[in-house]
């Protein structure tokens, strides 16, 4: 199974997405609200089949777990398709903007080896392949190599704060760690694109779990930019594995800086 085969596969369904998603932008839909009250549209609903059926067709041998996609156990010893058809529902039908596509490949022998955002309203598409770096490709142009970023003084690192928590515990926890307001950035789902092009560089969501259709994506793209994506007690996020009994949360961060924030925030959280 050739990775860059699976790259283009991924590649293309981003694009219908976004097709998808920018046609119906202007209410096009209908909003259903889910068991665990969290919103959904037709939007994601028409990508998701979408999806389904171009993996059943194109890689037979593949299996797909996707926010919107029938759930089944995951086999860790099968290959996966993992999808977030829509990341950031709420944002589509509210802002209209702060929304993407997101997507990975998971092989049994390679782990997580593929990562692809994608923001339609940007024409702007992050992917990475393990061991061969990240790009960014604004619409048909040529996609870049990214470099990972230099290296950053503690005192001119930024912290991300989920635009729409409306509670202070992420204010409360960067001042102890030494952000004053200015270094705390409102996020969306265009924090993977603000971590590439340095404008962002610490992620920290104080969460039991998160669905691996929502970080696996991102976890192959900004560790090929140099960051570090794991667990608060330093085990690496896998994909199919349950996160650690209890789960304090999840960091991303630049490597150089991983082992002070690790320490830091636990003592301020525990």
């Amino acid at each position: 199974m050739e990775l860059h085969d699976i790259l283009s596969f991924l590649k293309a369904r981003a694009r219908e997405a976004g097709d998808i998603m920018m046609s119906r932008i202007e209410g096009d839909y209908q909003v259903y609200k889910k068991k665990d009250n969290s919103r959904v549209t037709d939007v994601d609903l028409a990508i998701s089949e979408r999806l389904q059926r171009a993996v059943r067709e194109e890689l037979p041998d593949v299996l797909l777990y996707s926010e919107e996609s029938p759930k089944q156990e995951i086999d860790r010893s099968k290959a996966y398709i993992i999808a977030d058809e829509l990341d950031g529902t709420s944002y589509y039908v509210d802002l209209k903007r702060g929304f993407s596509h997101q997507s990975a490949f998971y092989h049994p022998d390679r782990g997580l080896c593929i990562g692809l955002v994608y923001h339609p309203d940007l024409q702007t598409m992050l992917y990475a392949v393990k061991g061969e770096g990240a790009f960014l490709q604004k619409g048909e142009e040529e996609a870049v190599k990214l470099s990972p970023l230099p290296p950053k003084d503690y005192e001119a690192l930024r912290f991300a704060h989920p635009l729409r928590y409306r509670g202070n515990k992420y204010e409360q926890l960067y001042h102890q760690l030494g952000a004053d307001d200015s270094r705390i950035i409102r996020t969306d789902a265009t924090r993977t694109l603000l971590m590439a092009r340095g404008e962002l560089d610490v992620n920290i969501f104080l969460m039991p779990r998160i669905p691996f259709w929502d970080i696996c994506g991102e976890k192959v793209i900004v560790e090929e930019l140099g960051y570090s994506h794991s667990y608060l007690n330093r085990q690496p996020v896998e994909f199919g594995k349950a996160p650690p009994k209890p789960n304090l949360g999840y960091l991303i961060c630049p490597e150089y800086w991983k082992e002070k924030l690790f320490s830091d925030t636990l003592r301020f959280i525990a």
